[in-house]
């Protein structure tokens, strides 16, 4: 019986105040801040600088290959001249320079995954401030990150990117 009565009047509330009321009170912003990392001065500019730092490595990495191709090539088109020992320990080197060449690839791989980290820090940051800053003057309830799945459309006026992006800029 008490279940019926609770059932009833929640039943009743329920029609009272249909989901769309409930709705129109809540403000919900959303924000593309992949869009904005790759579009802002700051995050073009750790672009540019993380670019130029993978752009050494590769140069490095480049040189330390054709050292090891030469290698090989003087291993292939070996003289008669040269003893089993010399060509064997060509081809020790060979292999110990490929190891060392994968190893120097790995290193620079999570130098470059540490350094994206550092410079991309202080822009989340100030990305988080801002949006922090804009909830709070815009009275929103809810800002959602559009880069994230699950959000598949919103309407153009719940769009606030673009602000987001001159204010980060701005900064």
């Amino acid at each position: 019986m008490r279940r019926s009565i609770l059932s009833f009047v929640a039943l009743v509330m329920f029609l009272a105040f249909p989901a769309s009321a409930l709705a129109a009170d809540l403000k919900i912003g959303v924000v593309d801040v992949e869009f904005i990392i790759h579009t802002s001065k700051k995050g073009k500019a750790a672009k540019a600088r993380l670019k130029k730092l993978f752009d050494d490595k590769q140069k490095e990495l480049d040189g330390k290959q054709k050292d090891l191709l030469d290698l090989k090539d003087s291993i292939t088109k070996g003289s008669d001249m040269e003893t089993p020992d010399k060509k064997k320990a060509k081809v020790m080197e060979y292999q110990q320079g490929l190891l060392a060449l994968q190893e120097l690839y790995m290193k620079n791989q999570q130098e470059l995954q540490k350094k994206e980290i550092e410079l991309m820090k202080p822009i989340l940051k100030s990305l988080e401030d801002i949006l922090t800053d804009k909830a709070k003057a815009g009275d929103f309830d809810l800002i959602i990150n559009r880069s994230e799945q699950g959000v598949l459309f919103t309407k153009p006026d719940h769009d606030i990117t673009q602000d987001v992006l001159d204010k980060l800029d701005a900064t």
